[in-house]
């Protein structure tokens, strides 16, 4: 076999290597894809017609006629279009769209050797009518909804910018269960859907505080304030030494002034237990807004409003700390809700924190619905002395301990209004 693509080198010691690293993954994570009939020119193929632009060869070579057929019908789809744009020159989506694309063409001899469908060498044109039909099905079925994956790429690009845009579309491509992309896919759209009625709010507080004037010029008024001399300074230093002297005597040369930024240091602990997934009624059927998708909200918008943002996410267990927008939404298509909500052993962790990094004048935030019948007070008590401020966001749920011992934001209706009042509370 020659391989369909006239732009491969197959005896190419990477091509090699992609092809080994391809059937590696398939037989760790146990896809049942009959290798054996699948050579490894048709392995390569199927990467390499996601990683950069294919050049398919005029006709098939020996023994590849269906592969030939199949790629062909895939590079005339828009399904191809649509990965391609995500796929390009990146290896982590052109492997995902290629185990998926060998599941596609493995499924479709799999039917022909059942007499399913017809195979490539027949001559009635309605055979090779339904063969091409039985190809684009399979192709939907295993390739899934990319349209729903742009759509929502462009919508996070435009509220937090190309790169997370572009990092959501691939974790959502990767996610081999269809059911459970769009499901992800379901809470990110309503996330971004979420930041973008709150823009305004993103963009509020005090970003910086000038210490002197406020068009941030000063006069000179110590001699280490020289470092931060104007362009007009420089000027009279280099074209008059006697005015730049007489200038530092008299304190008139003109400086940069400093500036301090008094946006808020915040440690964030967000409960990711199964609870935290369900869908709020209270007494009538609300917005279909889980509620971890709101506390998400809240702690991407308290990371752009504050100067520093340490996140922890927890459940029995407590995660480890993201400091970015790109790693929250990284850990929220990630998430998996599950049982059980320790709040005692993720603030013990946040204390360990304080006391380690030196994160004493952080705000500690505990976003939880409050399913948790073992919190311990002294615990709570040790966090108020390990932070500057300690305060409990109550989603949807009471905690009798936490309403006693912190000051606590309670939420009875996720929307955008709740969203908007706490975060001023905050």
């Amino acid at each position: 076999m020659t391989g369909a693509l006239l732009n491969v080198d197959y005896n190419d010691e990477l091509t090699r290597l992609r092809v080994h690293e391809i059937v590696r993954y398939l037989q760790r994570v146990g896809i049942p894809i009959k290798l054996a009939k699948i050579p490894n020119e048709v392995i390569a193929d199927s990467f390499y017609v996601h990683y950069r632009k294919p050049i398919l060869r005029e006709s098939p070579g020996p023994g590849e006629a269906l592969w030939y057929q199949f790629l062909r019908t895939y590079l005339s789809s828009e399904i191809y279009q649509e990965v391609f744009q995500i796929s390009r020159y990146n290896y982590q989506v052109s492997r995902s769209a290629s185990v998926k694309l060998l599941r596609a063409y493995n499924s479709l001899m799999t039917r022909i050797e059942r007499g399913a469908v017809g195979g490539v060498d027949q001559q009635d044109p309605s055979a090779q009518q339904q063969l091409r039909q039985e190809i684009q099905s399979l192709l939907r079925f295993y390739m899934g909804n990319i349209k729903n994956l742009e759509k929502l790429r462009r919508s996070i690009t435009k509220t937090l910018g190309n790169e997370v845009g572009k990092e959501a579309a691939e974790l959502l491509f990767d996610i081999d269960i269809d059911p459970y992309r769009a499901r992800l896919a379901k809470i990110l759209e309503t996330f971004v859907e979420t930041l973008s009625a709150i823009q305004e709010e993103l963009e509020e507080g005090a970003q910086e505080e000038r210490k002197g004037v406020i068009s941030g010029i000063a006069r000179l008024r110590a001699f280490e304030d020289l470092q931060r001399a104007t362009p007009l300074s420089k000027a009279i230093y280099l074209h008059s030494r006697a005015l730049f002297g007489y200038k530092i005597a008299t304190k008139s040369l003109s400086i940069y002034d400093t500036s301090l930024d008094t946006r808020e240091k915040i440690y964030l602990l967000i409960d990711k237990s199964g609870s935290m997934f369900y869908t709020l009624y209270d007494g009538v059927a609300m917005d279909m807004t889980q509620k971890i998708t709101w506390a998400t909200a809240l702690a991407v918008a308290l990371m752009k409003r504050s100067r520093r943002t340490v996140l922890r996410f927890f459940d029995q267990m407590v995660y480890p700390p993201i400091y970015s927008t790109k790693e929250i939404i990284k850990s929220l298509l990630r998430v998996l809700p599950l049982g059980g909500t320790d709040i005692t052993a993720a603030v013990h962790t946040a204390i360990r924190d304080a006391k380690q990094q030196g994160l004493h004048s952080y705000k500690l935030v505990i976003v939880t619905d409050g399913e948790d019948d073992m919190v311990h007070p002294e615990v709570l008590k040790a966090a108020k002395a390990a932070f500057r401020e300690v305060k409990a966001v109550l989603i949807g749920g009471n905690n009798e301990v936490i309403e006693e011992n912190l000051p606590t934001i309670k939420i009875s209706t996720i929307n955008i209004e709740s969203l908007r009042k706490t975060l001023k509370s905050i």
